[in-house]
């Protein structure tokens, strides 16, 4: 499939897609540390100390919105495909300010 030019499937011929990534993520979360000893002193939820997120495995591919034709595409910022994120993924009504980065 030709991403530099208008996209077209050539399954069905339809010109609606959808990129999708599919990720699997290891959080590691430290417990055993100075701070939350301190906080599980008290008598409230303890919260847990972000430590590391690594990526495990992910696939990326175009999808065609009219038949499901799939097609892999790299989303790694080295090839054709540039992002602007328009909005986050947190559904907006549950943040009254979003921050948005880039």
């Amino acid at each position: 499939m030709d991403i530099d030019k208008s996209l077209i499937c050539p399954k069905c011929n339809g010109v609606h897609f959808e990129i999708k990534r599919m990720a699997t993520y290891l959080y590691t979360y430290k417990l055993d540390t100075p701070l939350t000893e301190e906080w599980s002193k008290e008598d409230e939820a303890l919260p847990f100390l972000f430590d590391n997120r690594e990526l495990l495995n992910s696939k990326e591919y175009v999808e065609c919105k009219e038949c499901g034709a799939q097609f892999p595409c790299q989303l790694n910022g080295k090839g054709n495909i540039h992002f602007t994120i328009l909005q986050k993924a947190i559904p907006s009504d549950l943040v009254k300010e979003p921050n948005f980065f880039g």
